[in-house]
């Protein structure tokens, strides 16, 4: 008996063994990036760290990567949008890189929802989406005291970067917060905006705030957000002019009353839009 429990648990170690191991080859080799879901995070973490001559840079979230994906650039606009699930302080990171890689731009392009900024690293897609690709040496100098405390409730928050986690799409199902909330802007979004209008002032660049085109069916939903938080930003001019020109469309028009059915379509009407 004693003689079989010794193979089994030698059989196991040998099997983790061998898991954590060509886990770590595909990573190594990034053969673990394909048709992985996120992929274009760490395509944009890449990106940001590359010269380029473009004076436009886009970041946002997922309805602003539908308009400008990550693999596409021209000579005069460059975009890093990703999705809402990193953050404003992923969208911080991602700006930080492309300015410390010696890139000089005319503007940076927040294209954001308006309900994208209530993100506060609580959801379930962030361990996936911004734990993996973002929580390591090099970006925990810029955490808040209020990003390393919601890190700390994530469930296995220690264990992301452990092969088999990493090269795989699985995370833990939490909900750090499931009560009502009509804030505006989250308390880590009030932090990190405030952080990318400092680090563009310093490159004198110009910050723009955007949104992608609206569902018409939420904007009730809309006018029911407390804008108040915004003063906290110093941003109030930007925002009045964020609302302002908000697009509002048919809900037929939308996969999921969120995301477009088909960008393409109003693709140079905005485009001349996010220009201007």
């Amino acid at each position: 008996m004693k003689k079989f429990i010794r193979h089994i648990i030698l059989f196991s170690l040998l099997a983790i063994a061998f898991v954590e191991a060509t886990c770590a080859f595909l990573i190594y080799t990034e053969v673990y990036l394909f048709n992985y879901p996120g992929k274009y995070i760490y395509e944009a973490i890449k990106k940001s760290k590359v010269k380029s001559k473009a004076k436009t840079l886009i970041l946002g979230d997922s309805v602003g990567r539908q308009f400008f994906p990550v693999n596409s650039s021209s000579d005069s606009i460059n975009s890093l949008a990703t999705n809402q699930a990193i953050g404003l302080i992923g969208q911080y990171l991602l700006l930080n890189n492309y300015l410390k890689a010696g890139n000089q731009i005319d503007e940076v392009i927040l294209l954001y929802t308006p309900f994208s900024f209530k993100d506060n690293l609580d959801q379930e897609f962030t361990y996936h989406y911004f734990l993996k690709p973002f929580d390591n040496e090099q970006n925990s100098p810029y955490y808040s005291a209020t990003v390393r405390e919601q890190i700390a409730k994530i469930p296995y928050h220690q264990f992301h970067q452990l092969p088999h986690i990493k090269a795989t799409s699985w995370a833990p199902k939490f909900e750090l917060d499931s009560s009502p909330n009509n804030t505006f802007l989250s308390p880590i979004a009030i932090d990190y905006l405030s952080r990318i209008k400092t680090l563009a002032n310093q490159h004198n660049c110009q910050l723009k705030l955007i949104s992608p085109p609206i569902n018409i069916a939420k904007r009730e939903l809309l006018k029911q957000l407390d804008l108040s938080t915004i003063s906290e930003t110093n941003l109030e001019t930007k925002f009045q002019k964020y609302f302002a020109t908000i697009t509002y469309v048919d809900s037929t028009l939308f996969v999921d009353g969120i995301h477009l059915k088909d960008p393409e379509r109003m693709m140079s009407q905005f485009k001349q839009k996010v220009l201007n």
